[in-house]
């Protein structure tokens, strides 16, 4: 499963002269299929364009078919990067019935048990404690996070995509953003998560050694 920093470097590589440069066009289809795009700037899901036309490429990391798609709407994505508590433990996620189902702490103080272990920390990116979803200061240099500010009303300043760091009780980072947020989604998008597996939600896989 990606991690946030995979998902950040290829974010950046699609704001390069090896990418689009531009915002990536956000995946409208309402029915959650891959490789869409929005016909025009506004989102609305009544106007789409197919993946292999001029206007579907936009929506594709590098502006060509060759590229990466879903990386802004579909749906919002679940990263491989998570929040500890204050004591430095791996959290789980908000309680027993909300959360990862990986082994760890809960935002109550208990533990969750019945699940599966953490995999190792090469496989995943592990975040500092705090209260409040606007403290991005805790960002890993390259997620393309903390990085994306100044921030004002929960939107970074590249190109107003949604910015909620984890905190407390939502220690899971999701990406992208859904088909219906509009100018809101994109591939700098990040918001706080509990970590539940939800039918409006997916994840990305990558190879890894």
């Amino acid at each position: 499963m990606m991690k946030n920093t995979e998902w950040g470097a290829v974010a950046y590589l699609s704001h390069s002269i090896y990418g689009i440069n531009d915002e990536v066009r956000i995946n409208n289809n309402l029915y959650y299929l891959t490789g869409y795009a929005a016909k025009d700037g506004s989102g609305s899901t009544t106007k789409v364009a197919m993946w292999n036309t001029p206007r579907g490429y936009l929506a594709s990391t590098t502006g060509n078919i060759t590229g990466i798609y879903d990386m802004s709407g579909g749906t919002t994505e679940y990263v491989m990067g998570v929040m500890k508590d204050e004591n430095g433990n791996l959290m789980s996620g908000n309680d027993s019935t909300w959360n990862s189902g990986f082994n760890g702490r809960l935002y109550d103080g208990s533990s969750y048990t019945s699940g599966i272990d953490f995999p190792e920390s090469k496989y995943y990116d592990a975040y500092n404690y705090h209260t409040s979803y606007t403290n991005y200061s805790r960002r890993i240099l390259g997620d393309g996070t903390g990085e994306m500010g100044p921030f004002q009303s929960s939107k970074s300043s590249w190109y107003n995509d949604s910015a909620y760091f984890l905190y407390s009780s939502f220690p899971w980072f999701g990406r992208g953003g859904e088909y219906n947020v509009g100018s809101r989604a994109g591939a700098f998008y990040f918001v706080t998560c509990d970590g539940h597996a939800y039918d409006n939600f997916s994840f990305r896989l990558v190879l890894g050694v």
